[in-house]
């Protein structure tokens, strides 16, 4: 009997011990822009630079999780954490990542033709999402 009591003890403690060490997706990226007026062109305009710069990072974050976990599968979110320069303020964008385009990154000539889609749909996402 006390062999079966510690049996269920341990397998419930390891079990529990899985889902503790869950670590969502993150991309953490500081700037000040988003945190200030963008009432002139010239604002507006460094915001899309930066925002273009923030869909390539996320890309390279995917795929750099990707190679970690070649067994993802399924729709995804990537928490996207914009903090000012003093960090305080933060910004949190749920990016989506699509089950298609997660399958088109584990071949080569799928990555080849749906790159470019995930930075532009991330970009708008970002730029919506602000």
């Amino acid at each position: 009997m006390k062999k079966i009591f510690l049996l269920l003890i341990l397998v419930s403690s390891l079990s529990y011990g899985q889902y503790t060490f869950y670590k969502p997706y993150e991309v953490e990226v500081t700037s000040d822009i988003p945190f200030g007026s963008l009432t002139s062109e010239i604002d507006q305009m460094r915001l899309g630079l930066e925002a273009q710069q923030w869909s390539v990072e996320v890309l390279k974050y995917w795929l750099i999780e990707m190679q970690k976990n070649p067994f993802i599968t399924g729709d995804q979110k990537i928490n996207f954490i914009l903090y000012d320069s003093q960090k305080r303020q933060k910004i949190v964008i749920r990016v989506p990542v699509k089950e298609k385009i997660i399958r088109a990154f584990k071949t080569e000539a799928g990555f080849q033709e749906h790159y470019i889609e995930f930075i532009s749909e991330t970009y708008e996402w970002l730029l919506e999402n602000l």
